[in-house]
């Protein structure tokens, strides 16, 4: 690994060089906010889960403790932040010496029986990370000094993630900050879907966020069915008064996987109270970066590619093709990095036209981790010709249109400040099927203010394959909406491209007839495409082949230059 610097640490002395480098307990001094030093943390991917679940609550309870202090190697693109960023640990050391060091710094423990509790996980963890104690199952030979709750004995009587549920909402949310939806391992694809049963392990990703955070974490499979209890507590949690609203979910909800979708993934259409939405974020590592440094709060601070200098043409067509799934930060974590580092390679490739491209990123980047958000900025920089916009829908994964009034403007007002956060003017869209006509008369005028950041929105239908502004005539690509105070934002007609194996399939065609598409559009028109990989499509297999088929005519733009063209062109 390029750059980083290993230690090899005695085993006899694992203990005293972890509390010094670790803890502000042994130091006996005020901590800084930030650590000076950083331990990297080496996990087997294989480990048996609670003791991956033990190490993950031990990371984020020290990056709590010390912000950036621990990072935890588990796969291929944990090595690859450290190189990326340039990030030298001062110590490595193995994952069982880091639990017994910091069972030793944090001595209360939280015990439970895996076997026997592991739907009850969700609640479990929420406890511990209440506490500041570490997860222990029974099975573990991890020695705890003090156990400060015995989910054991405690969850005796209140023994299904409902009672469990119960009990720690009534005793526990007011030490927490904020909701978690985790899987305790049920099966994504159960023959009846209010009835799955545990199937595999629980992820370890998200927990040390949810320990250096205090989350309060659920997983009820029935939480969103109407008339079962479960969403009767659930309402009660969401609607307790303890975080604003509308409120963003961590993690992620795959119960009710209903014709290949997860019916209330975006958890806007939830609950009656409709104000709640995602953030989509099954990942590691978030504990570190978001204690690390200081968040990117202010507009500057990231500077997006300057817009290309492009006026108005009648005799071409621009389009802008967007890379979609942004809003998983996970996604940023992982693929979309490998999209980017192949996007450099190839437009450092002689004769290679480099056309403008649009990635979604998402907002809570600057908070959850600014160092990655200024990694992609400083990569775009290299191209010039790669852009960003914020992803469905905006502040959050959600399906802003269902939400209540007064969340729905709080949640404009959010979107605006992301875009100016991150130097963008668009932000796709998802509403679903039956609230597109009131998110055009109703919702989406928002954006349109003097003063308003947005100026583009780029709807994509859900579930995809349903029409979306089925009543606009087919020759309309866009339509610029006014506000009271002359403000404008343009919406976009949805295309979405998943894929490349079916040229009879409008969502799956091949490059060329992609390209055919395009070029058969009226002059003039101004459009834009959403690519997502979940269908198979890549840059390789899509985008870069079709831009070298496109007609003379057609013009490739970023996606603000698409809403920029298009307010103008509706002007004459």
């Amino acid at each position: 690994m390029a750059g980083v610097l290993t230690r090899t640490v005695p085993r006899v002395l694992m203990a005293l060089a972890l509390c010094a480098i670790l803890l502000p307990a042994c130091n006996k001094e005020d901590a800084p906010d930030h650590a000076v030093q950083l331990t990297v943390v080496q996990v087997d991917a294989q480990a048996p889960a609670p003791f991956q679940l033990a190490v993950q609550a031990c990371a984020g309870l020290h990056n709590r403790k010390v912000g950036g202090s621990v990072y935890i190697d588990m796969e291929a693109h944990d090595k690859t932040w450290l190189d990326e960023l340039d990030i030298k640990p001062h110590a490595t050391v193995s994952a069982p010496d880091f639990l017994k060091a910091c069972v030793a710094a944090f001595p209360a423990c939280v015990r439970y029986n895996y076997k026997d509790q592991q739907a009850l996980l969700p609640n479990i963890l929420t406890v511990a990370a209440a506490l500041d104690a570490v997860p222990l199952d029974d099975g573990l030979t991890v020695t705890c000094a003090n156990v400060a709750f015995d989910a054991t004995q405690q969850f005796k009587d209140q023994n299904t993630p409902y009672l469990a549920t119960k009990y720690v909402f009534e005793h526990y949310v007011q030490h927490t900050t904020g909701l978690a939806m985790l899987s305790p391992g049920y099966d994504e694809h159960p023959a009846v879907v209010a009835q799955p049963t545990l199937t595999k392990d629980m992820s370890p990703a998200l927990v040390d966020f949810v320990f250096s955070q205090k989350l309060f974490v659920v997983y009820l499979v029935n939480g969103c069915t109407e008339g079962n209890p479960e969403r009767d507590l659930l309402s009660s949690i969401v609607n307790a008064g303890h975080w604003p609203t509308p409120l963003g979910v961590y993690g992620y909800n795959s119960t009710w996987n209903i014709g290949g979708g997860d019916l209330y993934e975006a958890q806007t259409r939830c609950l009656d109270s409709r104000n709640m939405g995602a953030i989509a974020s099954m990942t590691g590592n978030l504990s570190f970066f978001s204690t690390r440094r200081a968040p990117i709060a202010k507009a500057g601070e990231v500077k997006q590619n300057a817009l290309e200098p492009i006026q108005y043409d009648p005799g071409k067509t621009y389009v802008a093709f967007v890379v979609g799934d942004g809003d998983n930060v996970e996604y940023m974590m992982h693929t979309r990095h490998d999209w980017f580092r192949q996007r450099l390679v190839e437009c450092q490739q002689e004769n290679n036209a480099c056309p403008p491209l649009t990635w979604t990123i998402s907002p809570h980047l600057p908070r959850l981790a600014p160092d990655l958000l200024e990694w992609y900025y400083q990569q775009s920089h290299q191209t010039g010709k790669d852009y960003f916009t914020l992803p469905p829908s905006g502040h959050l994964y959600a399906y802003p249109t269902s939400l209540a009034d007064a969340d729905q403007d709080r949640f404009v007002a959010a979107t605006q400040q992301d875009a100016r956060i991150l130097g963008v003017t668009g932000t796709v869209h998802w509403d679903w099927s039956d609230s597109w006509q009131d998110a055009e008369g109703h919702f989406l005028p928002k954006y349109a203010t003097a003063d308003g950041a947005i100026r583009g929105v780029f709807p994509v239908n859900v579930p995809f394959m349903l029409p979306a502004f089925d009543w606009w005539p087919t020759d309309r690509f866009y339509e610029v909406l006014a506000g009271k105070d002359g403000g404008k934002v343009v919406v976009f007609r949805p295309r979405e491209w998943r894929g490349v194996n079916n040229n009879d399939d409008a969502f799956f065609l091949g490059p060329d007839k992609m390209a055919a598409e395009l070029g058969g559009y009226p002059k003039g028109t101004v459009t834009w495409v959403y690519m997502t990989s979940d269908g198979g499509l890549s840059l390789e297999n899509a985008f870069l082949p079709m831009a070298k088929l496109l007609p003379a005519h057609v013009q490739l733009v970023s996606a603000d230059t698409a809403a920029k063209l298009a307010i103008a062109a509706g002007q004459k």
